[in-house]
């Protein structure tokens, strides 16, 4: 039997989010017999933060000097959109409306399936999206695919009101065809694409997002603190986000928690780009930044340290950390009606806080403290919950699909 031929495209850093799940997937689809391919804009420098193994299959658009000079072009006149008719944080927005035609690339000629998976600044321009002949499945990863630009709509809130937004989702509506199967990575964001002027007609699905359980795995509490060298009595809270500090990860009602809770009580680890430290100074708690980290055992290891996992953020897709540190054996306090509260069941395994408020945040935190003290064991409870994240099993549901849609 003819072996599926599927190109991925994920525009975007080697270390964001996207393509770490892109990659999860190629490699599960390769192992299962698919011939799969991540085509990418980055610079070949990227390529120090993968393996020789994980790179096999991987095109860089950039290789080709042409290319690269025209996607810096591309990125520099929407960098220029973005100054004039944007506030901060300008950098979870796209337009999307300049990049290659995929149409016009050999690889694309080669592929049964197109896979899109975040198109990025200056990758590839959504135009061509609709001269593709062939199926396509498009795995959302954020909102943008049914916004005005926005990645979360949380940070431009009043552009996504005005017309430039409605002119780009209705330019977004001529573009898509029916024949697009969208995949939303958690119910959440299901929810909120079937909500959308512009996919509230669409062809949706649900297919979870994957997570590396190969290296997240429970370790012995005491060693995992010893490897970090972190000695303490306290209650240990981990945080970890890609931007620590955003308003829309819920850095500001998580500060807030802080400054409420005995701070006698408990240590803060937090990982990501965390990049003002002065203000945990000042509050007096005891904390320990990591910074981003690159070594999955130093990751496992400080996952595995931890009592507890905050998950304060206000709109994300999925939200990796809560869970990895799910596969890790940690209950997790979240909000509700967000991507991480479908799968935290309240007072099993961790507390789902019905209110944005960080007196509720705290309540949450004091709730799992508490069932620690009184030896309760979270650990089989969170693990049998991302055994669907599990990247075969994955893999195995969008083999199904492209036969289906083949």
């Amino acid at each position: 039997m003819k072996k599926i031929k599927v190109l991925h495209l994920v525009g975007g850093p080697l270390t964001a989010g996207a393509f770490k799940g892109s990659l999860l997937l190629h490699k599960s689809l390769k192992n299962l017999g698919i011939v799969s391919k991540i085509l990418n804009d980055r610079p070949p420098s990227d390529i120090k933060y993968l393996s020789t193994k994980d790179t096999e299959s991987l095109v860089f658009l950039n290789q080709n000097i042409y290319k690269k000079i025209l996607n810096r072009l591309f990125v520099i006149l929407e960098k220029t959109f973005n100054f004039f008719f944007l506030k901060t944080p300008r950098s979870t927005f796209s337009l999307g409306l300049l990049g290659f035609d995929v149409t016009k690339l050999k690889e694309y000629s080669d592929a049964d399936i197109i896979h899109i998976h975040w198109l990025g600044k200056g990758f590839i321009k959504l135009s061509s999206i609709k001269k593709i002949e062939k199926p396509v499945v498009w795995t959302m990863r954020d909102m943008w695919t049914f916004t005005g630009g926005s990645h979360y709509t949380y940070d431009f809130k009043e552009f996504e009101k005005g017309y430039i937004s409605k002119i780009i989702k209705n330019y977004k509506k001529r573009i898509y065809s029916k024949k697009i199967q969208f995949i939303a990575i958690s119910n959440w964001l299901k929810k909120k694409a079937a909500e959308s002027d512009v996919l509230k007609n669409s062809n949706l699905r649900l297919i979870h997002n994957n997570i590396d359980l190969e290296n997240l795995k429970f370790l012995d509490k005491e060693k995992a603190r010893s490897t970090l060298n972190i000695s303490t009595t306290k209650k240990i809270i981990l945080y970890g986000a890609q931007n620590t500090q955003s308003k829309r990860k819920g850095w500001n009602v998580f500060f807030e928690t802080l400054c409420s809770l005995d701070k006698s009580k408990y240590l803060i680890l937090i990982f990501g780009n965390f990049w003002s430290k002065q203000s945990l100074d000042q509050l007096g708690i005891e904390y320990k930044s990591f910074g981003f980290i690159d070594d999955k055992n130093i990751l496992n290891c400080v996952y595995s340290s931890s009592d507890m996992f905050v998950f304060p953020s206000i709109q994300e897709a999925f939200g990796k950390t809560w869970a990895e540190a799910m596969a890790c054996g940690l209950p997790i306090v979240c909000f509700d009606n967000t991507s991480a509260s479908d799968y935290v069941s309240h007072k099993v395994n961790g507390f789902v806080v019905d209110n944005i408020s960080s007196n509720d945040l705290k309540k949450g935190i004091e709730w799992v403290s508490k069932k620690i003290d009184e030896k309760e064991d979270f650990k089989n409870l969170s693990k049998n919950q991302v055994m669907k994240f599990d990247p075969n099993r994955i893999a195995e549901q969008y083999i199904k699909l492209y036969s289906e849609i083949l």
